[in-house]
This record gives structure tokens, C-alpha cells and sequence, in this order.
């Protein structure tokens, strides 16, 4: 565990939450850069984040009700308007210190991102969509998500780290290289990993960090598969960590012709088994700061 802290919170898109955390008509509250936002899912799909507390009374938009696409303060049940339900005469309307701060948030890959910049300027690089993301052919994502008391840089410091492969993730490294290309960071991998019941498992990934946050991994091997490893910071020495497995599935979710039901039910059941056992890989790392 790191014992700096962060000077300044860096920029960039930073994942809070996966897509399935918040339905329709929900509200989540969230703690990210020392600050208190809300998040909230509209009867459109869409997903909004607010500051957490009203600019009319302080109240905890979090513990209001979502009404359409607004949401309603728990005090006076007025509703809360993002820009997208507001007109921009009526926002202009509104005094600067009674306005509520919209978070710019984007929903991609199933998890939900929120640009940060202590500036104020506004994004000026994407995520890229995961063409596999939903498709029939994948099994979706595997989530877990750990609370850890370090600076971001101790994980980000992994994308140029060969030497701990083979003593951390039990693989061993034949080839390795590491690009920078503007606000990413682009790890190039291949090697082999002796499996527990014999045999060897050629692999070759390609790691990529988009901006200071979001990371994913596409690993084609035994099994081809996707990773991603998010971190956002709470406060100043602490970040949530967020991490997904998605594997690719030789059978689809629907038993293909000729294949038994046996074959079929113990295929998938292999796959989720290799889909869980890739979220240990992380806390071989993460035990480590």
C-alpha cells in the first residue's frame, strides 16, 4: 500500500459504476474527487450525474425520486433538470449559484464513465466502443470492485512492468513492449502460462490505457477474452477499483444443433470457471500496494 497522495486529481474519463448498478428509475450516490455526486437512470435509458446536494436547500438529491428524466429534491420535490430536459432559455433563466452542476457522463461498454478535469475543460479524447460488447457470442461481464488505499499511479505503473509476471500472474514473458500515443499508454504482450492440468497456454494481449483511469486488456489464448480495470479516486489516498472478465463462448446462449445438452451446459460452465479466475490475476497486484 502507497503511503503519497495525490496532489491534484488527475483528468480524464473515470468510471463509476457498471451499467447494471443503476436501473431505470434508480438513483445511486457516489463519492468521487472528495466530492458527492448522484447518478440516476431517466425513463429514456439515459444516464445523468448531478452534484449530490441541491443548490436551492443542501438537500440529497440521492434520497429523491426520479420523475421522467429529472429527479425530484427529497425537500420541496421540485424536479432537478439535466441540460438534456431543460431548454437553454430556461437554464439561462437560472442565477449562476442556484444552478445545478451537470457532470459530463457517458455510458459505453457497459459501465458508466464521468469526465474529470479540476480545470473545468471539457473532454477532448473517447472511449472506444468493444465492437464483442453484447454480442451472443460473449458471455458478459464479470464484475467485482475493490476499495484500496493507494495513489493511481502504483496500478497505472503495471502497463511498463515485465518483470513481475512471472512471480505475480504464473506467466512467462517472450515478448514485450510499451508505446505512448497521447493520453494512451499501450502494452504489447506475448508469452505462455504452464496450466494446473497440464499443458501450456500460448497467449498474446494487447493492454491499452485510455487516459489516467480506464484500462482494457484483449487477450487471445486458450480462451479469448476482454479485461478492464477501472480506478477512480474517492479522495485524496484512496480509489475504488473496479474490474470486468468477459470471455469469448464457443457456444452461444442458445445450444447450437448437434451439440448435447451435457457438452453444451459443461462448455459454458468452463468458461464462467476461466472468466472468475481471471479476477484473481488483480489481487495478486493489488495486495502488493
Amino acid at each position: 500500500m502507497s503511503q503519497s497522495t495525490l496532489s491534484v486529481y488527475p483528468r480524464g474519463w473515470f468510471v463509476v459504476a457498471f451499467s447494471s448498478e443503476i436501473a431505470v428509475g434508480q438513483a445511486k450516490q457516489l463519492a468521487y474527487w472528495g466530492e458527492k455526486l448522484v447518478a440516476f437512470r431517466g425513463e429514456d435509458g439515459a444516464i445523468r450525474v448531478l452534484d449530490a446536494y441541491c443548490a436551492h436547500m443542501g438537500a440529497d438529491l440521492a434520497g429523491g425520486k426520479v420523475v421522467g428524466n429529472d429527479i425530484q429534491c427529497p425537500f420541496t420535490r421540485g424536479s432537478i433538470a439535466a441540460p438534456a430536459s431543460a431548454s437553454r432559455s430556461l437554464r439561462e433563466k437560472i442565477p449562476l449559484k442556484a444552478r445545478q452542476r451537470v457532470w459530463t457522463a457517458r455510458e459505453i461498454n457497459g459501465v458508466i464513465l464521468v469526465w474529470h478535469d479540476s480545470a473545468g475543460g471539457a473532454p477532448d479524447f473517447d472511449i472506444p466502443v468493444i465492437a464483442e460488447y453484447g454480442s451472443a457470442d460473449w458471455l458478459p461481464w464479470s464484475e467485482f470492485m475493490y476499495s484500496i488505499k493507494t495513489h493511481p499511479r502504483e496500478i497505472i505503473e503495471n502497463i511498463a512492468d515485465r518483470g513481475h509476471f512471472p512471480a505475480v500472474h504464473r506467466t512467462e514473458v517472450l515478448d514485450f513492449s510499451v508505446t505512448i500515443d497521447r493520453h494512451m499508454a499501450t502494452q504489447y504482450t506475448k508469452g505462455f502460462a504452464k496450466l494446473p492440468g497440464g499443458g501450456v497456454d500460448n497467449f498474446a494481449s494487447t493492454t491499452t490505457y485510455h487516459g489516467p483511469g480506464y484500462l482494457i486488456m484483449k487477450m487471445d489464448g486458450a480462451l479469448q477474452n476482454y479485461m478492464l480495470v477501472a480506478h477512480t479516486p474517492i479522495d485524496t489516498n484512496s480509489l475504488h477499483l473496479r474490474m470486468g472478465v468477459m470471455l469469448r463462448s464457443s457456444a452461444t446462449r442458445r445450444r447450437p444443433r448437434g451439440t448435447s445438452p451435457n457438452t453444451w451446459r459443461t462448455s459454458n460452465r468452463i468458461r464462467r470457471r476461466h472468466q472468475d479466475l481471471g479476477k484473481q490475476a488483480l489481487p495478486r497486484d493489488s495486495h502488493l500496494l
